[in-house]
């Protein structure tokens, strides 16, 4: 990546994060400042000895984000975006710069034609963390709408 790309990546993210970073809840630990797995390891950990104390259950849920980043759809983030309000210049340039990529795949010297990339966001751009946790927070926000499913007599959730 050139410099003059990440100045531009570093200005545009200024931009947007102001819009990004209030949509982000406080549960979220990954790629934000001050916070980490530590973090997310004493939250649970307090959680468990409050659900301890006053004799509730607590159920625990992991997600494996590996290869995370390569699954994010970039219609879906775009709509997202759109929806909090940033300007549309910047909108714009993110698509432009992030998701009008395309691939080939080379054989014995031979390229193939080139293929759009419709999902993932860029592995090691700046970007990359806030939007990533942004579509995140809105998946999660959509299974909070979900009334759950009835297991042995119990309503169950995310």
């Amino acid at each position: 990546m050139s410099h003059t790309l990440k100045l531009l990546l570093r200005i545009l993210l200024t931009r947007i994060r102001s819009k990004i970073k209030p949509e982000i809840s406080e549960t979220q630990f990954g790629f934000v400042a001050n916070k980490g797995t530590t973090n997310a390891i004493f939250t649970m950990m307090m959680l468990m000895e409050r659900c301890i104390e006053t004799q509730k259950d607590l159920y625990l849920c992991f997600i494996d984000y590996s290869k995370a980043f390569d699954k994010v759809r970039h219609e879906e983030l775009f709509h997202i975006l759109d929806s909090l309000d940033i300007d549309g210049k910047d909108l714009r340039i993110l698509k432009t710069l992030c998701w009008k990529q395309t691939a080939t795949v080379r054989v014995g010297g031979e390229h193939s034609e080139e293929t759009p990339i419709t999902r993932g966001v860029r592995q090691g751009c700046i970007l990359s963390p806030d939007l990533f946790n942004l579509y995140s927070e809105m998946i999660l926000r959509e299974l909070d709408n979900i009334q759950g499913i009835g297991l042995g007599g119990h309503n169950i959730t995310i």
